[in-house]
């Protein structure tokens, strides 16, 4: 019975691109903890609906809703479908009012960076301690027309590179950090893992937390910094 309820064999069945893309795989090293758990799961993107049912089947006793910015003409026996943008922050809301939080939220999008960065800066307040935000298909950051780009790897605005501040967020000190002001993320992410073409976000108080007892120096103090960095640097 064990073996019906696997992932890569739901994979199989199901035939959802999370499978030919790799997806489950190291999905099925994250999500095995949630399995049997009273846990809701958001997915951004339905598609035909193949990895929520996926999800139907694996998480036992999970409340699922996926949602998606086209009309849905198909029912899945015990999820929740919604017609919504992943921008519009009010049907956003409205969501997750409704569930009162996630442990797992999947964006299977639009896949543009500027959908990935909104939903994750607005959902992430959503997310319950110890859940997993996961972005798929990220090769998109790379390309032009996602307004990503594969020449400028440094383009402050790609999805990748908003992920990749997170990783920062989590490993710098401020003692070393001109002008340091918190930021969203810090301190309230145990990890960001990369993977090819996905990354996975666990949310959860950091271990050390460098940030909270510090206080803001005065604009004087604040302009020399910069004029010794930059001289320096």
């Amino acid at each position: 019975m064990e073996k019906m309820n696997d992932l890569l064999e739901l994979g199989k069945q199901y035939k959802s691109t999370k499978d030919r893309a790799g997806f489950l795989e190291i999905y099925s090293n994250y999500f095995n903890d949630y399995k049997h758990k009273e846990i809701n799961i958001l997915e951004i993107g339905i598609d035909k609906g193949e990895s929520l049912k996926i999800w139907r089947k694996y998480f036992t006793r999970a409340k699922i809703c996926g949602i998606d910015i086209i009309d849905i003409k198909f029912q899945i026996e015990g999820v929740d479908l919604i017609k919504a943008d992943q921008t519009d922050k009010k049907a956003l809301k409205g969501i997750c009012d409704k569930y009162k939080g996630f442990d797992i939220i999947i964006d299977d999008g639009g896949h543009y960076s500027k959908q990935i960065v909104i939903s994750l800066n607005f959902l992430f307040d959503y997310l319950n301690d110890n859940g997993l935000y996961i972005v798929e298909d990220l090769q998109t950051s790379y390309f032009r027309r996602f307004g990503g780009s594969r020449l400028n790897l440094n383009k402050k605005t790609t999805s990748m590179n908003y992920l990749k501040s997170i990783a920062d967020s989590i490993n710098y000190e401020h003692n070393d950090k001109p002008f340091f002001s918190s930021k969203k993320f810090d301190g309230m992410v145990k990890y960001i893992h990369f993977y090819q073409n996905v990354a996975i976000l666990k949310k959860g108080k950091s271990v050390n937390y460098f940030y909270k007892d510090t206080k803001n120096t005065s604009y004087i103090i604040d302009k020399l910094k910069k004029l010794l960095f930059n001289f320096y640097n």
